[in-house]
């Protein structure tokens, strides 16, 4: 991709994602390459560097970006409580957030991360391409890849998302990026991520 490209990219989709960051938003800490991380009760381990977000999506949640959030998210959410949602309301009264249930199997946490994400980011073309089994930290769960178009700009991304119940809590580990270039770019090292994540339950 030729940086003229990557500019374009950049300029295309950095208004609706950033336009959901929290105004408060303080700065960013590094999270080096080759050193374990933790991440609340998460451990994981990148392979390159990565830059966390002071600000949270959720309660239990954090941000990592490689190259900004308009071209590559790294979402890990750490223990979220029976009751609770998985990103924090944006409009409680119009367009409530749906709650985790602990007693949820692994297809209702499928369609709890759609509705959560669909909700948080306001899409309203968001395609789930599969579902499967899978694992966080040899614990049981589910692995759902997905596809959407930006709200303003018609732009194209990609995600995956690993889900599971630890304890009665939720713990999840979600990427997406860009269709074009970026999402085959990062999955791999994301894979990784998602592969050696260790939960220290609470």
């Amino acid at each position: 991709m030729t940086r003229q490209n990557r500019m374009q990219v950049l300029c295309l989709i950095a208004m609706p994602l950033l336009a959901t960051a929290s105004p408060a938003m303080a700065g960013w800490k590094l999270k080096p390459a080759g050193q374990a991380a933790i991440v609340d009760n998460i451990t994981i381990t990148p392979a390159a560097d990565w830059n966390q977000w002071t600000g949270r999506p959720g309660k239990q949640g954090r941000t990592w970006t490689r190259d900004g959030f308009e071209l590559n998210s790294l979402e890990v959410f750490s223990g979220v409580p029976n009751g609770q949602p998985l990103y924090r309301e944006r409009n409680r009264k119009q367009n409530p957030l749906p709650k985790f249930d602990k007693s949820m199997l692994l297809p209702d946490l499928a369609t709890f991360f759609e509705r959560s994400f669909r909700t948080y980011y306001n899409i309203a073309d968001f395609t789930v391409n599969e579902t499967v089994p899978d694992s966080i930290s040899g614990h049981q769960g589910i692995r759902v890849t997905y596809r959407f178009v930006s709200a303003t700009d018609e732009l194209v991304l990609l995600g995956e998302a690993r889900l599971a119940v630890v304890g009665g809590q939720l713990y999840a580990i979600n990427f997406f990026a860009p269709e074009l270039h970026y999402f085959d770019a990062g999955i791999g090292e994301v894979h990784d991520i998602m592969d050696g994540a260790q939960i220290s339950a609470k």
